[in-house]
């Protein structure tokens, strides 16, 4: 089961699965900016660009900067970037709001069950919902440069166990026996938004 991840395209050519904060033009926003760029991601399957994004399969480059741009200004990190559950869901939320829709947030802090976080992550994407993931501590070296980091959740493999996510415009497949790894130091957070019915 796999959402559809925003695709954007520059010049015609496939270029990126989601945001990457490498394409902001300041520094900071490139170092600390991926919270506001899984907060975009995630906007954009919620369908809260739907003024702007005709299509998710194929936003181009400069659109999708702006809409990052635009969240950013919600989601702006301080000096410690952006590594705070509750921030990221109130941000959001105020966006959302903003925009018309009342949504409300689940989440999951420093998350020990591996299976009671699948089951987070499963229900989500079952009723179309990606999950924010934020990896604050990890020991494992595939983290080694994702520490402190946000990225979007689209999908889950469970023939294979593998989740899906987008990740600085890249799709990563990894397997949930490396991310919810009992043998390993971790500190993780999970945030999914939903309509507040």
């Amino acid at each position: 089961m796999e959402l559809k991840c925003p695709k954007i395209y520059r010049d015609g050519k496939y270029l990126a699965y989601g945001g990457n904060p490498e394409w902001f033009p300041g520094t900071f926003q490139r170092r600390a900016g991926c919270g506001s760029v899984t907060g975009t991601n995630i906007a954009v399957c919620e369908g809260l660009f739907s003024e702007e994004v005709e299509n998710s399969e194929s936003i181009p480059h400069e659109s999708y900067l702006e809409l990052m741009e635009g969240m950013y200004q919600y989601m702006t990190p301080g000096f410690m970037g952006y590594p705070l559950i509750g921030k990221f869901k109130k941000d959001f939320l105020s966006f959302a709001s903003d925009r018309g829709k009342k949504l409300k947030a689940r989440s999951m802090f420093l998350p020990r069950n591996r299976q009671d976080c699948l089951d987070f992550i499963k229900e989500g994407l079952y009723h179309g919902h990606p999950t924010a993931l934020l990896i604050w501590r990890h020991s494992r070296k595939e983290f080694r440069e994702d520490n402190w980091h946000w990225v979007t959740i689209t999908g889950y493999d469970e023939e294979r166990e593998i989740l899906i996510w987008s990740n600085c415009g890249e799709r990563e497949e990894i397997p949930v026996k490396v991310l919810l790894d009992d043998s390993a130091r971790y500190y993780i957070g999970l945030v999914r938004f939903e309509e507040n019915n």
